[in-house]
């Protein structure tokens, strides 16, 4: 799991992700990554917290569903993420499954309006409709007064990690790297970056250590 902090209204969806993935074994930086795919045939943005490298297999699952709707899309969307699930856990032979939620984010093309849902696997990946407004994942105190985006995304990630300082080694949520936003509206989809974490050169040397070791 990592940061993913987003918002939505009926036209417009902003979403923003961190970077950095750790080794599950010593739970070091392993490697970056992005943690949100727009996919353009279905103007959806597809994102998750939990399982890292899951999100790349379910999108490679839906870039081959019959769909052609975010609604189309959450009617197979249980079943199908529900058996990738069971075979993630088996090709990497996991003893204890990590948790994994999905999220996709897009226009409906029946009314031109951005719907948002949830699927975790706690709950057997059954679709949970989302609310306009704003998502903070793991959860913290938004800034006060006026929130804009864009400009306070990346104090609020760094508002996560004081957050998750206080959480035993064992179940803190790693955040870091660098800070991607996507901004979708009926236009399409533009992707951005936010901000860098001050400890990204020494991530990033440790993941190039790793890879010439």
């Amino acid at each position: 799991m990592s940061s993913l902090i987003f918002y939505s209204d009926q036209k417009q969806a902003l979403v923003a992700t961190d970077t950095l993935a750790l080794s599950r074994e010593s739970r070091e930086p392993a490697y970056f990554t992005s943690r949100a795919i727009y996919v353009p045939h279905l103007k959806t943005i597809v994102t998750s917290t939990g399982a890292d490298r899951f999100m790349e297999q379910w999108f490679s699952v839906i870039n081959q569903l019959p769909v052609n709707d975010i609604h189309e899309l959450n009617s197979q969307s249980p079943e199908n993420l529900a058996r990738l699930f069971d075979w993630f856990n088996s090709v990497n032979a996991y003893e204890h499954p990590e948790p994994v939620t999905v999220y996709h984010i897009g226009f409906s093309e029946k009314d031109d309006m951005i719907y948002a849902f949830a699927y975790s696997y706690s709950d057997g990946f059954r679709p949970q409709p989302l609310a306009y407004g704003l998502a903070i994942l793991p959860p913290c105190a938004p800034p006060e007064g006026n929130f804009t985006f864009i400009e306070d995304v990346p104090g609020l990630m760094v508002k996560q990690r004081e957050e998750q300082k206080k959480v035993e080694p064992g179940k803190r949520i790693p955040i870091g790297g660098e800070i991607y936003g996507m901004y979708l509206s009926t236009e399409g989809c533009n992707s951005f970056k936010l901000g860098v974490f001050d400890d990204y050169p020494a991530d990033r040397e440790k993941v190039d250590l790793k890879r010439s070791a």
